[in-house]
């Protein structure tokens, strides 16, 4: 029988021949050595493709497919289709972690025989030639040192996905089917996986070390931004899931549901929309998943949470007269609905930075 590897690295690949080879290197550099290391070429018409086959030939560990262009999700599930190993880790192509990285989170793995490990990362901002780390981390309210369940700490929902400061159990993946939702480009397929991983998941591990450098771009294209009816799209397929699994957890639907406003913050926040009068059905469509009782009883909602959710529900025009005039008056939020600049708008002013 073949050993399998401890760690299938997957790396969907798009348009990033500025960053790849950084990328590559990173995962190449890690001290854990068993592993195999997934590159999916997902149709990219610029040089990843020529790379990623020079990088091919340098190291055995390495698989290279070459597919017509199908999103972000598709490229993950493939590379899941073909992950042999005990665990599975995504590793975005214009990102980088440090040598340590799968080591350390496998040898949690180990520990506590853990469905996921999930670490701290680190904000890469990079703008003007410019780059600042911020350290985003959860040990405030996530204990270290011990497995728990989502609905006991269910604070990794409300943030940034972060599906690539992970580690997967692949036999867990595999047991429940779980995989991407496949859509054009980025596509926010990375929430519905983000959520049915940590709800099904009995052992969750975290660490408060980071390794991983989440680079946000000055400028990057956004999918959400040409289209405003992404976030709705992901977060409909996100309550038909919970609701087929019977997932009825008030700290769970509560942590979705402040996360979700803030996807209706944003799409407020756009200067141009389409069709406004659909997108004000697409809100009172996932408005109706977000019960009152959910934000009146809860004390660690923010104030502005509440004061923006009742604004909301009693009128949506006035909602965004009032969030266009605050953003005119002082820049509070990014309008880039992208996986490069999500977390920084919904979060960046909740998460602990160092």
């Amino acid at each position: 029988m073949v050993k399998k590897p401890k760690i299938s690295v997957i790396v969907p690949i798009y348009g990033v021949e500025k960053y790849l080879r950084e990328c590559l290197d990173s995962i190449l550099a890690q001290t854990l050595k068993d592993m195999e290391i997934i590159l999916i070429d997902d149709g990219s018409k610029d040089a990843c493709p020529q790379i990623i086959d020079e990088y091919a030939l340098k190291d055995r560990r390495i698989k290279v497919i070459h597919k017509e262009n199908g999103g972000y999700g598709q490229a993950c599930n493939v590379g899941l289709s073909q992950a042999t190993g005990e665990y599975v880790a995504i590793v975005e192509p214009d990102d980088y972690i440090d040598s340590d990285m799968y080591a350390d989170l496998y040898a949690i793995a180990e520990k506590y025989n853990s469905d996921i490990v999930k670490s701290a990362f680190y904000n890469n901002f990079q703008a003007k030639e410019k780059t600042k780390l911020t350290k985003v981390k959860w040990e405030d309210f996530i204990p270290e040192n011990k497995s728990f369940k989502i609905k006991e700490y269910p604070y990794f929902l409300y943030y940034h996905p972060s599906v690539w400061s992970c580690i997967y159990n692949r036999e867990f993946l595999t047991k429940h089917n779980i995989k991407f939702i496949e859509a054009p480009g980025s596509g926010w397929t990375d929430n519905p996986f983000q959520v049915q991983t940590m709800c099904l998941a009995n052992k969750i591990n975290y660490t408060s070390k980071a390794y991983y450098y989440w680079r946000i771009l000055d400028k990057y294209e956004s999918d959400a931004l040409k289209d405003y009816t992404i976030p709705f799209k992901r977060s409909e397929e996100i309550h038909q899931w919970l609701k087929q699994n019977k997932i009825k957890d008030k700290n769970i639907l509560l942590q979705l549901a402040r996360r979700e406003l803030g996807y209706i913050r944003i799409v407020l926040g756009m200067k141009d929309i389409a069709d406004f009068e659909d997108c004000k059905k697409k809100i009172k469509k996932l408005m109706s998943y977000m019960p009152e009782k959910l934000f009146s009883e809860s004390k660690i909602v923010r104030d502005d949470e509440k004061e923006l959710y009742l604004l909301i529900k009693k009128d949506i025009d006035l909602a965004r007269e009032k969030i266009l005039k605050k953003r005119n008056k002082k820049k509070f939020f990014s309008l880039r609905l992208n996986k490069r600049e999500v977390s920084v708008t919904l979060f960046g002013k909740k998460w602990s930075f160092n």
